[in-house]
């Protein structure tokens, strides 16, 4: 096991004793990403699990989606101590002699049935109102010691509202129920964290969303701009002229935003070409692209990413569900084998690409075109104005633009992930650090 720092030697003091005393709290515990969540988690499983040997005793471990297989922690502990033969490790549960750990998603909670001595959650800010209903009903039920381990997220969450139950009646003289590590403390604290959030902070700008309530404890106002205002001023007063940029390893992205259906309904596209440089990425033209049907309109961006700018490689995306596999074909068909990826629309996609936008925008890894009065340039910052921070479907940070949404945004988010992931940063959300 891991030598636990003071703050988390401090936390599994109380927590145990609660366990013991059996007085069933309800502890809610904030911590910078990476500074010992889960390994403060498995080793009050190790605990309790070693005081409830004999007597028997089973801990409830709920695991939101996304995280890796938390068993595999408390695994190598047991397999690393002197208990072998008293352990073993099952489809749903770890054992030691009588005592076991149980492990459910959120959404399974209904199904689980039995008396616990401790329930932990990682990541409780995820969980959904009704999540936490059934969790309380299963604690109430055992009396069981529950520990949330969350973050403030966007500061209305059932685990912000318990924790600052707790904190309330801690100030009416009442036991302490809610830890919070500062960010500065665990650095202190935890040797070698520093230089983790260091990177953390040039990859991502210490004042992107996910740096925000990740590390430095603070929430997102959701609905609030994606871009700071000062940083859209750098972005629209650097950059030269559209269509004159000499560049190697030239990218685009497509989005195609309709297809051709009645009079007067043309299909839809936007092209964005950028070039990859050291400093990051360098958007260099946008199109704007109209047609009577599809297949004119794909002959117009074949030309656009194969001689105007002759790109190495292309991303695409089809939005519209109406004519989606006829574009899809007719792109295939046209466009150089092997320059094409398709890219999916789904909300794990869209929250990567928005984190991954945002954190160019911020440490100066993207730069714009200069201003030229174009329709392409005033809807891009249109778009980029309005875009504002949402909780995708994934239940992760997402941009969205508010009012008329053409895709310019969209395919300079696409170009950003795939920039990120090529240096080395496929892991667009929160990193886990080796010592969570």
């Amino acid at each position: 096991m891991k030598t636990p720092t003071a703050y988390q030697r401090e936390i599994a003091t109380t927590v145990t004793s609660d366990v013991l005393d059996e007085r069933g709290s309800v502890f809610t515990v904030e911590m910078p990403l990476g500074a010992g969540v889960n390994e403060l988690a498995s080793q009050l499983e190790m605990l309790v699990m070693s005081l409830n040997v004999n007597a028997g005793g089973a801990l409830l471990r709920v695991v939101p989606g996304g995280q890796p297989d938390v068993r595999q922690r408390l695994v190598s502990h047991l397999r690393a101590g002197s208990l072998k033969g008293l352990w073993s490790d099952e489809s749903a549960c770890v054992r030691l002699g009588r005592a076991q750990v149980m492990y459910a998603a959120p959404d399974a909670l209904e199904h689980i049935r039995g008396h616990f001595e401790l329930i932990q959650v990682v990541d409780a800010h995820l969980l959904h109102p009704t999540e936490v209903s059934r969790l309380q009903e299963v604690a109430g039920a055992s009396g069981a010691t529950v520990v949330l381990y969350g973050r403030p997220w966007n500061g209305d969450t059932p685990f912000e509202r318990m924790k600052l139950a707790n904190k309330e009646a801690a100030a009416a003289g009442g036991d302490r129920k809610h830890f919070r590590v500062p960010l500065e403390r665990a650095e202190a604290e935890l040797p070698g964290y520093a230089a983790r959030v260091e990177a953390e902070r040039e990859r991502l700008g210490d004042v992107h969303p996910e740096f925000e309530t990740a590390y430095a404890l603070r929430p997102v106002s959701l609905g609030s701009p994606a871009f700071p205002r000062e940083r859209l001023r750098d972005l629209f007063g650097a950059g030269g002229p559209r269509r004159l940029a000499v560049a190697d390893r030239l990218m685009a992205s497509i989005v195609v935003t309709r297809a051709a259906g009645a009079v007067d309904s043309p299909a839809t596209a936007v092209v964005t070409v950028a070039s990859r440089t050291a400093g990051g990425l360098r958007v260099l033209d946008h199109k704007w692209a109209e047609a009577a049907d599809e297949a004119i309109l794909v002959a117009g961006l074949k030309r656009f990413v194969e001689r105007t700018w002759p790109c190495e490689s292309v991303l695409v995306r089809v939005r519209t569900s109406h004519g989606s596999d006829k574009v899809r074909r007719l792109l295939e068909q046209s466009l150089q084998q092997g320059h094409v990826r398709w890219v999916p629309e789904t909300a794990r996609q869209g929250e990567r690409e928005s984190s991954a936008v945002i954190a160019a925008a911020l440490t100066e890894r993207l730069a714009l075109y200069a201003v030229d009065g174009s329709p392409e340039y005033r809807a891009l910052r249109r778009e980029l104005e309005w875009a504002v921070l949402r909780i995708g479907e994934g239940r992760g940070i997402s941009v969205a633009v508010e009012g008329q949404d053409e895709g310019f945004l969209e395919g300079i988010s696409m170009l950003a992930s795939e920039d990120a992931e090529q240096a080395g940063e496929q892991q667009m959300a929160f990193p886990m650090a080796m010592a969570s």
